[in-house]
């Protein structure tokens, strides 16, 4: 038994292997100055890779922050669903847990359970700490966990995500590449269920997209994603499961990445001839 097995249940984190489904019944988001920025929507997100696609604009963030909790819906409910999964990988019978994000007890405790990454965004205290090594540590040590558990935990991070030569270094110090990478290490800190990111790789060439969507979707968690570069949802080696294509703050489309895309394009095709008509 390893150290994560030892102080899972006792010391708030859980390292069973979960998913999530998040579940959207005629869900809408209306923001305060009357933008719409969800139409009434109804579908659950249940596999291990998803995007999401469409113009600026389209609903995407919108509809990320809806089932991430950081977005109460206007119409409709969000509901998330906690399955608990036996070592092939199926949710275990009686296992399931739901919360609702717009109920206080349970948006605590999806804190826990899913990963936000916004872009490279990380937290503000990252770039107060003597170096990320302990900017990623403390909210572990916040909640008491032993620090073997705190150094094996950012160990294995640092390790998959390449951050282990750059560990004594300032967050200011990384270049873009890095943070973006930092911004997920952070996400996985406290051992989500899954991550919710919008667009994790946005702003990097071509090289450094590659790199963080590999340690991205190399690591064993699921993931679901906005994204405009479509090479990440097309390439086979990302393996995503299933896309959904919004357009005015609807999904216009939902399915295979190779089918998503072409209906994508052709939004744009249209666009583009309607705006070349005056339309």
């Amino acid at each position: 038994m390893g150290l994560l097995d030892m102080f899972s249940r006792g010391r708030q984190i859980d390292t069973r292997a979960r998913s999530l489904s998040f579940v959207l019944n005629d869900t809408g988001a209306t923001y305060e100055d009357g933008r719409i920025g969800l139409e009434p929507t109804t579908l659950t997100i249940s596999e291990k890779r998803v995007a999401v696609i469409g113009l600026n604009g389209a609903g995407k963030s919108t509809l990320l922050k809806l089932i991430d909790g950081a977005m109460k819906p206007t119409a409709g409910t969000v509901s998330v669903v906690r399955h608990v999964l036996d070592d092939d990988g199926n949710p275990e019978p009686g296992q399931d847990t739901a919360y609702n994000p717009s109920r206080k007890s349970d948006a605590k405790a999806l804190k826990d359970l899913i990963g936000i990454v916004r872009r490279e965004e990380i937290p503000n205290s990252y770039y107060m700490a003597d170096n990320i090594s302990d900017a990623v540590a403390a909210p572990l040590k916040k909640r008491k966990l032993p620090e073997a558990y705190c150094n094996e935990t950012i160990g294995m991070l640092f390790a998959h995500f390449g951050l282990t030569a750059y560990a004594r270094q300032k967050a200011d110090a990384l270049d873009s590449e890095k943070r973006h990478l930092l911004a997920i290490v952070s996400a996985l800190a406290i051992n989500p269920a899954a991550i919710v990111a919008d667009e994790p790789t946005k702003g990097l060439d071509e090289h450094a997209t590659r790199n963080v969507a590999r340690a991205l979707f190399g690591y064993d968690k699921q993931v679901v994603f906005a994204t405009h570069d479509l090479s990440l949802v097309t390439d086979p080696i990302y393996a995503i499961d299933r896309v959904l294509l919004l357009d005015e703050h609807r999904v216009a489309f939902d399915g295979a990445p190779a089918e998503a895309v072409d209906h994508y394009n052709e939004l744009i095709r249209k666009r583009y001839e309607a705006m070349k008509a005056g339309k």
